[in-house]
């Protein structure tokens, strides 16, 4: 059973997001707060595996060093819930990134990726198929298409596309967008006259 706690200033967002979090099936919320007092006195309580965290919690100066906030928990993940823009240098901490308009199956998989990616620590690739969005990614890259440009192509998220990214790495165990090109081909996802 996976703990999760849950640091979010919004009311409605907090107790939205623990009301979705009880439909898994093994995941349980241990605690949810708006408050950073209560947030480091439970924590350290009751030692959850992942921290759902909007950066809005903390001043401007702490959200770029949030992980070393929690360096006393080395085996806690933060899961960022991300309301508003936050820099790319920012998100770096966060083993993953939850955003404001994710559906519940967005949820579900990133709290999975979270969760399975600290449980393997080693090299070898996922066994798991890549994803209907995951493959649409794919064939974006290997036509040379940047993070951005994929997020319009596909209407979604820089951050999505960067997770995507990572699960694409990580199921298929290539690091390199031309490997994952050869990839693509040798999977009829695209034809060599589509790359450009």
């Amino acid at each position: 059973m996976t703990k999760i706690a849950i640091a979010e200033p919004s009311t409605m967002l907090r107790i939205g997001l623990e009301q979705l979090l009880r439909e898994l099936p093994d995941a349980e919320v241990v605690f949810s707060t708006d408050n950073l007092g209560a947030l480091y006195a439970r924590i350290n309580a009751l030692h959850p595996d992942i921290l759902i965290v909007n950066p809005l919690l903390f001043d401007y100066a702490k959200r770029g060093t949030l992980r070393a906030e929690f360096d006393q928990l080395p085996n806690l993940r933060l899961v960022g819930l991300v309301t508003a823009y936050l820099e790319s240098q920012h998100q770096r901490q966060f083993a993953g990134i939850i955003e404001l308009n994710d559906d519940f199956q967005r949820v579900k998989s990133t709290l999975n990726q979270v969760s399975n990616n600290f449980q393997s620590d080693s090299d070898e690739p996922d066994t798991d198929p890549l994803s209907d969005r995951e493959k649409d990614v794919l064939v974006c890259l290997s036509k040379g298409l940047k993070n951005n440009e994929i997020a319009d192509e596909l209407n979604i998220s820089v951050h999505t596309v960067i997770t995507h990214r990572k699960n694409i790495v990580r199921k298929t165990g290539i690091k390199s967008v031309a490997a994952l090109t050869v990839y693509a081909i040798l999977n009829n996802l695209i034809e060599e006259k589509d790359i450009i």
